[in-house]
């Protein structure tokens, strides 16, 4: 269906927590402050000229933008009651958490004085919990930074992007992590423009890539990661006509 942006449905309060009737705007803020950066001439440059990937100050801001844009969509606060239900079932069966655990190879303490605040946790509590991951992105943007950058671009605006524009592509169509050598993401900056980054550390780093075709292969990833929306300054009956076509002769 052909639809505005202005008419998608948003959520309310979906950054802003509550509490005892009161509203926490602070990552309201400081995702407003990171949005201002899509107005400035920095931005304008990145999205449709060619910077210099292999700059720290523009590959730092990259990194936390990628970063941020795929921590704050809403199926990663999906993931995280999933988790906290997870979490919670187990314990419960087995009466109390652990004063230990180990997670990637690495042991850590359990403050179990915060389990029953944590088990009895409710949707804002959760919606919390998200937001400090959020907050706390840098972890994620420090990945990002440790993998081959790139730029597939194009002359003409072909890409689209959607709701969960941060692509994580593996060929077995599972999520193996980030340091896996076989991960890809993908990111669209413009119509004209997608942030690669990938484990190929042999191959050269920063480099911008000419765009072979219309888009449809990097349009049929992001639009497969879609949660429901794709954004496209092109009708999209003509994306998906693209889409399929490349995808039979394939």
């Amino acid at each position: 269906m052909k639809r505005s942006i202005s008419k998608v449905a948003v959520k309310f309060y979906l950054y802003a927590p509550g509490q005892n009737g009161q509203r926490d705007y602070r990552t309201e803020q400081k995702l407003s402050n990171l949005e201002q950066l899509f107005g400035t001439p920095f931005w304008s440059e990145i999205s449709s000229g060619y910077v210099d990937l292999g700059n720290k100050v523009i590959r730092k801001g990259l990194a936390l933008l990628t970063a941020v844009m795929y921590l704050r969509n809403p199926t990663v606060l999906g993931q995280t009651a999933e988790i906290h239900s997870q979490f919670r079932s187990f314990y419960m069966a087995v009466g109390e958490p652990p004063d230990r655990v180990e997670i990637a190879g690495r042991e850590y303490d359990v403050d179990k004085a915060s389990w029953p605040a944590y088990r009895d946790a409710g949707e804002e509590d959760i919606k919390r919990m998200w937001l400090d991951s959020l907050n706390q992105g840098a972890w994620l943007a420090e990945l990002f930074l440790k993998m081959r950058w790139a730029i597939i671009a194009s002359d003409q605006p072909v890409f689209i992007t959607s709701d969960n524009p941060v692509t994580f592509i593996h060929p077995s169509l599972k999520f193996r992590g980030l340091k896996n050598e076989e991960t890809s993401v993908m990111f669209p900056l413009s119509p004209t423009r997608i942030l690669y980054l990938d484990n190929r550390q042999s191959e050269p780093d920063a480099q911008y890539y000419a765009l072979g075709g219309k888009g449809e292969s990097q349009n049929l990833l992001i639009w497969r990661n879609a949660i429901e929306h794709m954004f496209s300054h092109r009708h999209p009956d003509e994306v998906c006509s693209e889409m399929l076509a490349d995808a039979e002769a394939a």
